[in-house]
């Protein structure tokens, strides 16, 4: 038996630290430079939002373009109002997507206000579409996608605002 006390160590490097901690200063740094953990999950989401928007924006040109002259201008000014706002979200995505893997501290406000208008815009979208289209009725599967996007926002939102992880990945 020894008589030196017992000394706390990083458990990458072996450098003495305090108690409460298990990495150096030096360690945790690198540990959080990188994205990790739970973060993997809205970056692989918001490349499934962006195929969404890209095809919701394809879909209403695409009919935009077959309806000119077919059907009522409000209706056919509506397909392309719409598919210039998901053009819009497109791109908010994508500089989303840059903020993401640049790291930068302005991440977490910026997926937290897509997360938000994306629900707004959903509303917005089936508010207009059963006003200017009263052939297509208001269904159950129009409103589970709303559902499911105000579940995710209510998880997420929290999640990035509070989480040690995401300030120390893209704040500090």
């Amino acid at each position: 038996m020894t008589n030196s006390a017992f000394q706390w160590t990083c458990i990458k490097c072996d450098k003495e630290i305090p108690q409460h901690l298990e990495y150096c200063s030096e360690c945790e740094e690198k540990r959080y430079r990188k994205i990790g953990g739970l973060l993997y999950l809205p970056f692989i989401n918001m490349l499934f939002i962006a195929y969404a928007y890209f095809n919701s924006m394809a879909v209403t040109l695409s009919a935009g373009m077959e309806t000119v002259g077919r059907l009522p201008l409000s209706q056919t000014t509506y397909l392309f109002v719409a598919s210039g706002i998901n053009l819009v979200f497109l791109l908010f995505i994508i500089y989303i997507v840059s903020l993401f893997l640049r790291k930068k501290k302005e991440l977490p406000l910026a997926y937290c206000a897509l997360l938000v208008s994306g629900i707004a815009l959903m509303l917005i979208d089936r508010v207009a579409t059963s006003y200017i289209f009263p052939q297509i009725s208001l269904n159950m599967a129009q409103i589970m996608p709303i559902i499911m996007h105000v579940i995710y926002a209510c998880i997420w939102i929290p999640y990035f605002r509070t989480s040690v992880r995401v300030k120390k990945t893209f704040i500090w």
